[in-house]
């Protein structure tokens, strides 16, 4: 790739993609800047010029990812889609997201772990997407009597742990992504989460 003619997104594009390839081999230690510099063909200067330290890169890094995944996840929902139908509809996409870019689930599950996250702990509980856009799906679920009247982020913790669990079974043990077996588990969560009050 030449350098010179590359432009500043097509640089910052070229340093994440390498970042993001190095991370899921070498960890965040084991990925300097040095290397993603030369795996991307990216000056080290250059990057320096956009990203001032490490940290910065990492968590710049990481704001990026989490608008591709909201991007991804609410992709296609349709104005005829009632709020079951958008509950399945988010959920399949997000297996679907992680299933077809390993390298993003891969530096989700070590940026979750590292101290990178607990020093930008503050600024990620902002609406940096993903995460907060289930968040505002599922609050309107409980708004309108249609999920169970609990926390939130108990909701959360269930609907996003059973998708991140159910990639963890695809890719590492013998659970098939069949349709049927994503209707089963869709349903079990749908049946955990309604409001059995109101949807009787």
């Amino acid at each position: 790739m030449n350098v010179r003619l590359m432009n500043s997104n097509e640089k910052i594009a070229a340093v994440f993609a390498s970042t993001l390839k190095l991370i899921q081999t070498n960890g965040f230690h084991g990925t300097p800047m040095s290397k993603i510099a030369q795996e991307s063909d990216v000056a080290i200067g250059t990057i320096y010029h956009y990203f001032p330290s490490k940290d910065d890169l990492i968590f710049g890094l990481f704001k990026h990812c989490r608008t591709l995944l909201n991007e991804y996840i609410f992709d296609g929902i349709k104005d005829d889609f009632d709020y079951k139908d958008s509950f399945f509809h988010i959920w399949r996409n997000f297996v679907k997201f992680y299933l077809e870019n390993g390298h993003i689930f891969s530096f989700f599950e070590q940026f979750f772990s590292s101290p990178y996250y607990e020093k930008n702990k503050a600024e990620i509980q902002e609406p940096v997407g993903g995460q907060n856009k289930v968040v505002d799906f599922l609050q309107e679920g409980i708004d309108r009597k249609i999920l169970k009247q609990v926390d939130v982020h108990l909701l959360v913790a269930s609907y996003i742990g059973v998708a991140l669990s159910t990639v963890h079974s695809i890719k590492f043990k013998d659970l098939k992504f069949s349709e049927q077996n994503v209707e089963d588990l869709m349903g079990i969560i749908w049946d955990g989460a309604i409001n059995r009050e109101k949807n009787n």
